[in-house]
């Protein structure tokens, strides 16, 4: 069924103008002509939304294909709009084509051009383009012999660099395109951190060149009396550089840059999607594992099951996280160490995360404190919907937990 903006059903003739716009658009990266040729290397956005509305559909064009190229150190882009056809308003009063250009326009740098010698041109400057900020990490990885990667931090003092800012303008265009519900930040804000991961590779011209592929950005929230309580805002790893460990990495090496400041209570996050409360499951176990064994590892995990006071201090302090994510790196542990085929130290792990799931559901009788979401306090009055729930939710943390499991097994046999 194709379906109009407005959600109205185009008649059969008008179906051949409508179309997907996250099937139309595609992007790539360019660091020599010949890449223009390569289709192997074009990656499409995952939202479209913000920019064609909520059905993500583009109409008014037959054959609709829409190439939007990046350079990868300076960011300067290049959009090529082609079709076959486009609708003829005077045949069809009641319709009219969207107006593409207009629609990218908020999202697309103004520097962006659609004069593909003059996009090329740029290419002979692109080793000009450095680093910014502060490098807080390098690394390799394995099998790529003629790249290698660097993390840098931008600290708050961004705000007066006009080049920096220009540059970080244009590498906000992919949010739009691949975080749900995007918005750039604030850059007169002085509260800001900025964290990039830039990939270091040898142009044609055997030149050193810098790409950025991926970036996290702080904000520094002010904590009583005397501390700071650092939100992870916007992570975001480019599609061609996503799957090989780099948010690992990058993640880390944020966690490993603030918990050294002692002013800093711990790190949270905004809005966490699914994906990145996975990637933070990750990062949290191997702090852990990693600064404090005495506490996380398998013989004081069998010793002492619970989550104690110390557990949560030492997190906080050590690795900076939450009482929150220390109670599930807890319950990680606690699956790691245990014997899978015991019944009985299963039913203590399932107890364990049982306890934490009912928590939100308690409904407090003394005082008469109602639930803000109606649909918990319904299972909180409701034996049967509760136990259904619960049990619905053990099996989603133990395959979250065993993936997480996995990937840390996997890491640690790189090392």
């Amino acid at each position: 069924m194709d379906l109009g903006e407005q959600g109205i059903l185009l008649p059969a003739p008008l179906r051949v103008f409508d179309c997907s716009a996250n099937e139309v658009i595609s992007f790539k990266f360019v660091r020599s002509e010949k890449d223009l040729e390569n289709d192997e290397i074009d990656f499409a956005p995952e939202f479209t939304h913000q920019i064609f509305g909520e059905n993500e559909r583009i109409f008014g064009y037959k054959d609709l294909g829409i190439d939007i190229y990046c350079l990868s150190s300076s960011l300067n882009f290049y959009l090529n709009i082609e079709f076959a056809e486009k609708i003829n308003p005077k045949k069809y009063q009641q319709f009219k084509a969207d107006d593409i250009v207009q629609a990218l326009n908020e999202w697309l740098p103004s520097s962006t051009t659609t004069n593909l010698d003059q996009f090329l041109s740029k290419l002979k400057t692109e080793q000009e383009y450095g680093t910014f900020g502060e490098q807080i990490l390098t690394y390799d990885l394995k099998g790529e012999k003629s790249t290698s990667y660097l993390i840098h931090r931008v600290n708050e003092n961004f705000c007066d660099d006009q080049k920096f800012l220009e540059w970080y303008t244009r590498l906000e265009t992919f949010l739009v395109f691949f975080i749900d519900a995007a918005s750039r930040i604030d850059k007169e804000d002085r509260n800001w951190i900025i964290y990039l991961l830039y990939q270091k590779y040898q142009n044609e011209n055997s030149q050193t060149c810098y790409a950025p592929i991926g970036y996290i950005t702080v904000y520094l929230y002010y904590a009583y009396p005397d501390k700071k309580r650092p939100r992870i805002s916007q992570v975001l790893i480019l599609p061609p550089y996503q799957r090989k460990g780099h948010g690992r990495r990058l993640l880390t090496a944020i966690y490993n840059d603030l918990r050294k400041d002692s002013r800093v209570q711990d790190i949270t996050a905004e809005d966490p999607s699914d994906e990145f409360v996975a990637l933070r499951d990750l990062v949290s176990l191997e702090l852990c594992h990693k600064y404090l064994p005495d506490l996380f590892s398998k013989e004081p995990m069998l010793k002492t099951p619970r989550l104690t006071k110390e557990m949560v201090e030492k997190a906080q302090n050590v690795c900076k996280l939450t009482r929150q994510e220390t109670r599930r790196v807890h319950e990680i542990c606690f699956l790691q160490a245990i014997n899978k085929s015991d019944d009985e130290q299963m039913k203590r792990f399932r107890l364990l995360v049982k306890q934490r799931l009912f928590e939100p559901l308690q409904f407090d009788k003394r005082r008469r404190l109602q639930l803000a979401d109606p649909a918990l306090e319904a299972l909180a009055t409701d034996p049967e919907k509760r136990k259904k729930y619960l049990a619905t939710q053990y099996e989603y943390v133990i395959e979250h937990y065993q993936n997480i499991i996995r990937a840390f097994d996997k890491y640690q046999d790189r090392i």
